[in-house]
């Protein structure tokens, strides 16, 4: 048998290091993409004062956020609704506008009360109907909550608010939940004169949409 020369064994060994090498780069890639975390879920909303936010520390997108590692982008504007623009004339479909251009998997509009004037006009079913068909033909998934009150003596104006968004939903073929049966809130949770959630009645309405959201949306 022929000898192998000192320059061939070191050219040997060099060869089953490199192969080492390669092996344990390949192990490490597979491993890496077997537990590399998934990007999160990204989620924007549409709402009024309850959502945007007065008077408070936090609002409910925000501790969202921080509950379910998603990202979530807050569109709301104060005293907007379906049928009612709201501070700079920014209704729910304005903000619908702004919140595809974020591109996100699913656009959560959280209906509020502002719409109250204009509660038996059939206003607020148009304007339901047109933003969540804006939201269908961007792509991302549409999510609807109807408002919701702070105690069981609920105005006919509220219910019929929730009953007109609740008929667009169901005429879209969304998911739509009713945030009046029962109510969300109670009257410790909101602000003393009624019109804006306090920080508490905040992190009710985080825990309450996260819930739902996680059963009907995928991780």
């Amino acid at each position: 048998m022929k000898a192998i020369s000192s320059d061939g064994r070191r050219e040997a060994l060099a060869v089953i290091v490199l192969v080492a090498l390669i092996g344990g780069m390949v192990v490490v890639r597979k491993s890496t993409e077997t537990h590399a975390p998934a990007w999160p879920l990204t989620v924007a909303v549409i709402g009024d004062s309850y959502t945007a936010g007065r008077n408070n520390q936090v609002v409910w997108p925000t501790l969202l956020a921080q509950r379910t590692g998603w990202s979530v982008a807050n569109f709301a504007q104060s005293d907007a609704g379906f049928a009612v623009d709201g501070q700079g004339g920014h209704a729910f479909s304005y903000q619908v506008e702004r919140a595809e251009q974020v591109h996100p998997r699913a656009i959560v509009i959280m209906s509020g009360v502002a719409d109250a004037e204009v509660a038996f006009t059939g206003a607020i079913g148009e304007g339901a109907a047109d933003a969540i068909n804006k939201i269908k033909l961007a792509g991302p998934r549409a999510l609807v909550i109807g408002p919701t009150w702070y105690n069981t003596d609920i105005p006919a104006s509220i219910s019929s608010i929730s009953d007109q968004i609740h008929k667009a939903a169901d005429n879209a073929g969304v998911p739509f939940l009713n945030a009046l049966d029962p109510p969300w809130l109670t009257v410790d949770q909101m602000q003393a004169d009624l019109g804006g959630v306090t920080d508490e009645g905040q992190s009710v309405l985080a825990d309450k949409v996260a819930a739902w959201l996680r059963t009907e949306l995928p991780a």
